[in-house]
């Protein structure tokens, strides 16, 4: 693809983290994007323009040679990346994935009995992880493998939607990049 502006927002999926076994290549990442595809582990509405990835400015502390005031050498903590978006439109079954809790189930006997009708906010604390799979407008994947979702509701234009804000992490797999970023050219997982 070559040069790359990253524009805007189409397309969102999310997986565990545990379906990142090792280094990802555009291949690896294809697979696990198809299969939370397959799963309806997607973010179908991302309301107005709440979509965008933050990094925070690195930290610096200066050394200085007292006999000449000059810095002498830096101490740099690099800054914090945080993908965030709002979803506007949801189902049961999202909100449950992203804020925890439970779906709650029609029940009774019938064929139905599995249809999901509810859900219902978790009474413990909730430590939520996902792989974050986000996808420009201009083909480029942005890809997360841990992140620690924080998700809330939100009053947003007269409706609730759920922000969602993932706190990039050091992933638990050795060799495994916090982040990738893949032409979809090249990963082929919307094909």
């Amino acid at each position: 693809m070559g040069k790359i502006s990253a524009v805007g927002i189409k397309k969102i999926f999310y997986a565990d983290i545990s379906v990142i076994k090792n280094d990802l290549t555009a291949a690896s990442a294809s697979t696990i994007i198809k299969a939370a595809k397959t799963a309806k582990n997607e973010v179908l509405n991302v309301h107005g323009e709440t979509w965008n990835i933050e990094e925070s400015e690195a930290s610096v502390t200066p050394y200085k040679n007292q006999l000449t005031g000059q810095a002498y050498r830096y101490d740099t903590n690099q800054g914090e990346i945080t993908p965030q978006f709002s979803i506007g439109q949801y189902d049961y079954a999202a909100k449950a994935a992203l804020m925890g809790g439970e779906v709650i189930k029609k029940g009774g006997a019938g064929t139905d009995k599995d249809d999901i009708v509810g859900w219902k906010r978790a009474t413990d604390k909730v430590v939520i992880k996902k792989a974050l799979f986000c996808l420009t407008e201009d083909d480029v994947w942005f890809i997360f493998p841990n992140c620690q979702i924080v998700a809330r509701e939100a009053n947003t234009d007269k409706a609730i939607a759920i922000a969602v804000k993932g706190l990039v992490q050091t992933p638990t797999v050795d060799g495994v990049s916090p982040e990738y970023n893949f032409d979809e050219s090249e990963v082929k997982a919307l094909a």
